[in-house]
């Protein structure tokens, strides 16, 4: 998923590099890129969004343009590429990312930010992709016990390890699914 935010700020290059390097290493990212037209941060590893519930542990990658307008007159625009906990998003972790760009945008805008506000999305993200998660479990499991059973019982014979372990996965991720769509109408 990809988000954009754009804004001016009439500040020196300098101090306005700082601040931007300063407020994405307080937040966990890593300068990996930069040059005179911009810079770029990443957090997270690839693997993050299937090992954690927690969105901070998911790969980010942050390209931060400056554009000079005037003198001391910029125009900052960040592209955010998230990574998500799986193939859909929740209205919780969208909440999350737009937290992300507007804490950024305060915090070099109007030199604050209030990092207890997103920590508590932080958690209250994790809590619901451990709710739907475990949720997504308990009625997949037994739906595909079932279906195995009726399945083994019409053939008279027992299906192989592989199928029956397809079955099961289908049933989870088809749960899932169904619980993030009726969280999005929520």
């Amino acid at each position: 998923m990809q988000k954009l935010i754009g804004f001016n700020i009439k500040r020196n290059k300098k101090l306005l590099v700082s601040d931007i390097i300063k407020f994405y290493e307080v937040r966990g990212y890593e300068l990996t890129d930069a040059d005179v037209h911009g810079m770029t941060f990443k957090r997270g590893n690839i693997w993050g969004n299937m090992t954690s519930l927690n969105p901070t542990k998911w790969r980010t990658k942050v390209n931060i343009e400056i554009i000079k307008k005037e003198r001391m007159d910029y125009n900052i625009y960040a592209t955010y590429k998230f990574t998500t906990s799986g193939f859909f998003r929740t209205k919780i972790e969208d909440n999350y990312y737009n937290e992300e760009l507007n804490a950024f945008s305060n915090a070099i805008e109007n030199f604050e930010l209030d990092s207890d506000v997103i920590e508590k999305i932080v958690d209250k993200t994790n809590k619901s992709n451990f709710h739907l998660l475990a949720n997504s479990l308990l009625l997949g499991i037994p739906t595909a016990i079932s279906i195995i059973l009726a399945i083994n019982s019409l053939i008279n014979n027992t299906l192989p390890t592989l199928i029956a372990s397809a079955i099961t996965a289908v049933a989870i991720i088809g749960f899932y699914v169904i619980f993030v769509k009726l969280r999005g109408k929520a």
